[in-house]
């Protein structure tokens, strides 16, 4: 004879009854975001299934992976609506004082998706999850409320630096730059202009490389200006998708033999000036200039380049160079050589530190006078 078997029902949690990664309890969950804020669900009759991922979600999210500091209009965003009806959606900055957003509030149709960009401020915080943003929707029995954020990452920035290389009445300079925090970098432009010249002073340099120097006029010849001419500087740095215009600085300069003002090009990964010394002596009634130098780092060290600034006779200034490492020695003038200091002049002796793409990136100068037979040590 056969036993009648009865039907066991099953009791609990269903998948339509889970909700943005959390049960349904009833009539609202609170989930916790991966921002560490928690979201706000609360819903009666539910016609959309959910998980606990941001795009698939009843409002579904997809963020950028960051952005940066004094940019328009960069994407923040995409909404998503999931559900099955009308959603009224507002989206706010938990710091209004960060930027703006291209829309605060709107409606999303079923399936539809809406995109939110932002215009973060020149002078907002940087940093892992530094941009937190609220976002709340609300339709026919569902309510949702949570927080995001977005990385601010650290504005990229193009430092320069020029050296004037004017000589024996002609004008000439060595253009060095490096553009740092630019992932999608596409190149720099480099203009210089003889404003004292007109057009025939001008030159512009197209660079694909985020650091390197370039040399005015080029090949090193004669033809770009006299000594006393007023040059400007300008830098434009490009991405993949056009001008970085916040990356555009102007110098202008007199070409006098005198280094205008610069940035410091350095950065903690490259070769590093330990220090030197410069020692005064006479030989063959010349004055020498002997200086021993000692450098760090060296996996990106190039070379040393010394130079010897008569600061009242151009005609006396020399800059030599030494690829030895970490330390080494270079002297003005060589063995034979007539020319050197002159007796009671005063020189700057400069030496600076090159990477291999030709910038450099430490240096230190001291002031010795020809003729004194001392050594002077920096730091």
């Amino acid at each position: 004879m056969g036993r009648n078997r009865r039907r066991r029902s099953r009791s609990g949690p269903t998948r339509r009854s889970f909700l943005a990664g959390g049960a349904l309890i009833a009539g609202g969950v609170a989930i916790r975001s991966d921002t560490g804020a928690f979201s706000q669900v609360s819903a009666g009759r539910l016609t959309h299934l959910a998980t606990s991922d941001d795009d698939s979600a009843l409002l579904g999210l997809q963020r950028t992976d960051a952005v940066r500091p004094g940019i328009d209009d960069q994407h923040l965003v995409d909404l998503t609506n999931n559900t099955d009806g009308l959603l009224e959606v507002s989206i706010s900055l938990s710091n209004p004082g960060q930027g703006e957003l291209s829309d605060t509030g709107f409606a999303l149709a079923d399936g539809a998706t809406r995109s939110v960009a932002v215009s973060v401020d020149r002078d907002s915080s940087t940093g892992e999850a530094a941009l937190p943003f609220e976002v709340t929707a609300s339709g026919d029995a569902v309510e949702i409320t949570l927080t995001r954020a977005v990385t601010v990452t650290d504005p990229p920035v193009v430092s320069e630096q020029i050296r004037d290389r004017t000589r024996n009445g002609n004008a000439a300079f060595t253009i060095s730059y490096r553009v740092r925090r630019l992932p999608d970098f596409n190149r720099i432009e480099i203009e210089v202009e003889n404003l004292d010249a007109g057009y025939i002073g001008k030159e512009t340099y197209v660079q694909t490389t985020k650091e390197g120097s370039v040399s005015y006029p080029r090949g090193g010849g004669g033809d770009g200006g006299a000594d006393g001419d007023t040059y400007e500087f300008r830098f434009r740095v490009y991405d993949q998708s056009g001008e970085v215009t916040e990356l555009y600085t102007e110098t202008t300069t007199t070409a006098d033999g005198e280094n205008p003002p610069g940035d410091d090009l350095g950065s903690e990964d490259d070769p590093k000036l330990v220090g030197f010394s410069v020692t005064n002596d006479e030989q063959y009634t010349n004055n020498r200039f002997t200086v021993d130098y000692e450098v760090t780092r060296l996996e990106e060290f190039d070379e040393v380049q010394v130079e010897f600034d008569n600061t009242e006779r151009d005609w006396a200034d020399r800059t030599k160079s030494s690829d030895d490492a970490p330390t080494g020695t270079v002297v003005y003038p060589a063995e034979g050589q007539r020319q050197g200091g002159v007796d009671g002049n005063t020189y700057d002796v400069t030496v600076e530190v090159y990477n291999q793409s030709g910038i450099p990136v430490d240096s230190g100068t001291v002031e010795i006078e020809a003729g004194s037979d001392e050594t002077v040590e920096w730091p």
